[in-house]
């Protein structure tokens, strides 16, 4: 399940290496109107005040945050009320969640800084 249905988590909706690894993307949500109803794939954006509902029956197991940072803390205690463990979090913000709910956070930044210090370094 993706929560934001901005650049990153429409990226990650269509991205097919996902199926490949044996994970199925089920849902994407968003709060924007304009957004709510389109179509990826095989995927309908649909309203975030349905992930409750929706993680009742569908048993996801797996969130990924791709929404503004603002936006990510609100959408990360829906997730933890839906009983939803884990968590990869694109939203450039540290996410506070109960000791049983596991989060990895993608820093883009901090990754770039990683190889601009591993091509500055190798030893040439």
């Amino acid at each position: 399940m993706i929560i934001g249905a901005e650049k990153i988590g429409s990226a990650l909706a269509r991205y097919r290496g996902f199926a490949e690894r044996g994970f199925q993307e089920t849902a994407v949500y968003d709060v924007d109107e304009a957004k709510i109803g389109k179509r990826w794939e095989s995927l309908t954006v649909r309203p975030v005040s349905e992930l409750e509902k929706d993680a009742a029956k569908h048993d996801f197991d797996i969130a990924v945050v791709a929404t503004p940072a603002e936006n990510a803390q609100g959408v990360v205690k829906q997730i933890v009320r839906a009983g939803i463990k884990a968590i990869l979090n694109f939203a450039p913000i540290q996410l506070s969640v109960p000791n049983d709910v596991t989060v990895r956070t993608v820093n883009m930044a901090m990754e770039l800084e990683g190889l601009s210090f591993a091509l500055a370094n190798r030893g040439e």
